[in-house]
């Protein structure tokens, strides 16, 4: 049997954690070659994840860093195009929804190299979000759409993307929590920062559209009040800080709200297996809290994990002020009581049915 080549290109830190259950059978099972883009920052200010998720370091380093939509992505096409056309691999697998994922998609498709879309299918049917554009563009000119569930598949079929491209897999970053979790159990940061476990709300925001100025200001100014009663811990994003300090008039956080820079993953981990409840607009930390049966709110008017909340597990509280206060106190205070926990048994296994499937894809036609 043929060793077909496959390149993977991640970006940001979700994309790794999604990607780390995936990407060592992939080096078992094919020639592999990881491309990291740096979209956030630069492989050094990643390299704590790569060595809590045991990730091999990365073939090429593309270090676009941050920048607009447009120069960021143009970055990433100008500088991933001599790899795709130097390694001439047989698939480039990318995952989720950021301008890596485009970028790669497009390249790939471009240099006709079939191109493989992991979390394909997801909407939010909300066109203002930028993520929403990315992952639908990527699904529409990927030659494979590796779908996490059934809904997924249908949304793609709804698009005209034919039966033979969609493949369910499951939701590698159930795979990737599942994988890491036990890891995180000697973390000692909740005791650090003088919280009790179950008595802290982990509160993480960094959406484009929650770093709005004013939409920023509401979310806070909400939280504010909610850690008149309960102490929140917030793992600041770089992007939302820098909108906070510039905030005018300023905006000051009650002094109940642990503000912190942002930490690895077996950290977060550890942060939400003790919280009383996250709030967040992160999609990976979605699936994280209600893996680890953790109520779930969703600081966003929508969701591409919208099973999460049919299944009881999360409630989106919205992103202003005032619908952030009329549903958010009575949920803290019923705690989990108020939840049903999800069984994540069907979407295990994912990252292995990625690499059997993409093997059996590449023997016949991709």
């Amino acid at each position: 049997m043929p060793r077909y080549k496959v390149i993977t290109v991640v970006g940001t830190r979700p994309e790794l954690i999604k990607f780390s259950p995936v990407i060592p059978l992939l080096v078992e099972t094919f020639e592999h070659r990881l491309v990291h883009s740096g979209q956030h920052y630069s492989y050094a200010m990643d390299a704590l994840f790569f060595e809590e998720l045991r990730l091999p370091a990365p073939d090429y380093r593309l270090e676009v860093g941050s920048a607009s939509h447009g120069v960021q992505t143009a970055r990433i096409l100008e500088r991933i195009e001599p790899v795709l056309l130097a390694e001439a691999p047989s698939a480039v697998l990318a995952l989720g929804d950021t301008n890596t994922v485009l970028a790669a998609m497009l390249a790939a498709a471009k240099v006709h190299v079939p191109a493989v879309h992991l979390e394909a299918g997801c909407r939010s049917f909300n066109r203002d979000m930028p993520e929403e554009i990315n992952r639908v563009v990527a699904d529409h000119v990927a030659a494979c759409c590796f779908a996490p569930g059934e809904r997924e598949r249908a949304h793609l079929r709804e698009e005209g993307i034919a039966e033979s491209h969609i493949h369910v897999v499951g939701s590698t970053a159930i795979d990737a929590c599942l994988r890491n979790a036990p890891l995180s159990a000697g973390r000692t940061l909740v005791q650090q920062l003088g919280v009790a476990p179950g008595e802290y709300v982990l509160l993480t925001l960094h959406r484009a559209e929650n770093t709005v100025p004013e939409t920023l200001r509401g979310i806070l100014e909400a939280i504010n009040v909610l850690a008149e009663t309960w102490p929140f811990v917030f793992p600041i994003h770089p992007r939302t800080r820098a909108v906070l300090e510039a905030l005018t008039p300023p905006l000051t956080l009650h002094p109940h709200i642990h503000v912190i820079d942002p930490v690895g993953y077996l950290d977060i981990l550890h942060l939400i297996g003790h919280a009383r409840a996250v709030v967040t607009d992160s999609g990976g930390l979605q699936e994280e809290a209600a893996t680890l049966g953790v109520p779930l709110l969703i600081a966003r008017q929508e969701t591409e994990w919208a099973y999460l909340v049919d299944a009881g597990a999360a409630v989106i509280i919205g992103n202003t002020r005032t619908t952030i206060l009329e549903t958010t106190p009575t949920l803290l205070q019923q705690g989990r009581s108020a939840f049903n926990p999800i069984d994540v048994t069907p979407q295990r296994g994912a990252a292995e049915r990625i690499v059997t499937t993409l093997l059996r894809i590449l023997g016949t036609s991709l």
